[in-house]
């Protein structure tokens, strides 16, 4: 008896709608991407060169929307079905936007997370001093465990002490709450005083801050430790 042959039909791709990303009022914004409709308007005019593709396809997608996939993505911390079943966008469309946004926003980081200059310096001091009456402070510290799904490689090593698989962060922000330096480069198994200590700011510090007037970073009682050096 012959065989049916069915002919090899395309399936044809669907779109889902997702009307929502473009009318949310700044407490949805901020609750669904952690930021408000100004903060999102900035980042993808400051991203906006970088992010889009010279393309004819009418489905293209827009800059602001892959700046909202990936802050999506990086507000909630899950996987990407996550964002694919919010959202309505293909699994490997989020993976592809996520990953080139995000090498992007990396890239961008040292325009904005700056060290301060004596001038700075002096302004930083003066800001902590006003607000708080702490003298000669120049940025408070502390750090947290950024929680990441298990890696294939050297996976135990990314075990904190809480169980769970992460990157140990550190970092130092101003008065106003500004980022000066950030150190996202350890495992989550690795102690926070090697984490500074390895730093570069620590090497800065150690070398061009040699007394208390020179500045001193503010921190709670888990980091005196690390910050006297013990």
């Amino acid at each position: 008896m012959a065989g049916i042959f069915l002919p090899n039909v395309r399936k044809q791709r669907q779109y889902r709608h997702t009307p929502h990303v473009q009318h949310l009022d700044d407490g949805e914004m901020h609750e669904r991407y952690r930021f408000t409709n100004d903060v999102v308007a900035f980042l993808k005019d400051i991203l906006n060169d970088d992010i889009k593709r010279e393309t004819h396809r009418n489905r293209a997608l827009s800059v602001r929307q892959m700046v909202l996939i990936t802050l999506r993505f990086l507000a909630t911390g899950a996987f990407f079905n996550v964002v694919v079943d919010s959202m309505g966008y293909h699994k490997s469309t989020v993976s592809r936007v996520v990953t080139h946004v995000t090498e992007i926003i990396c890239k961008s980081m040292k325009r904005f997370i700056v060290w301060h200059s004596d001038e700075e310096k002096n302004r930083v001091k003066s800001g902590f001093f006003t607000s708080a009456g702490f003298p000669h402070v120049v940025g408070c510290v502390d750090g947290t465990h950024i929680r990441i799904q298990a890696p294939s490689v050297d996976e135990p090593a990314y075990v904190n002490r809480k169980g769970y698989h992460s990157i140990n962060m550190h970092a130092v922000c101003d008065h106003e709450g500004l980022f000066t330096s950030v150190n996202a480069s350890w495992p989550g198994s690795c102690h926070d005083a090697h984490v500074f200590r390895t730093s570069g700011l620590c090497n800065r510090l150690q070398r061009d801050n040699q007394c208390l007037e020179d500045g001193v970073l503010l921190g709670d009682k888990d980091k005196s430790a690390i910050l006297e050096g013990e």
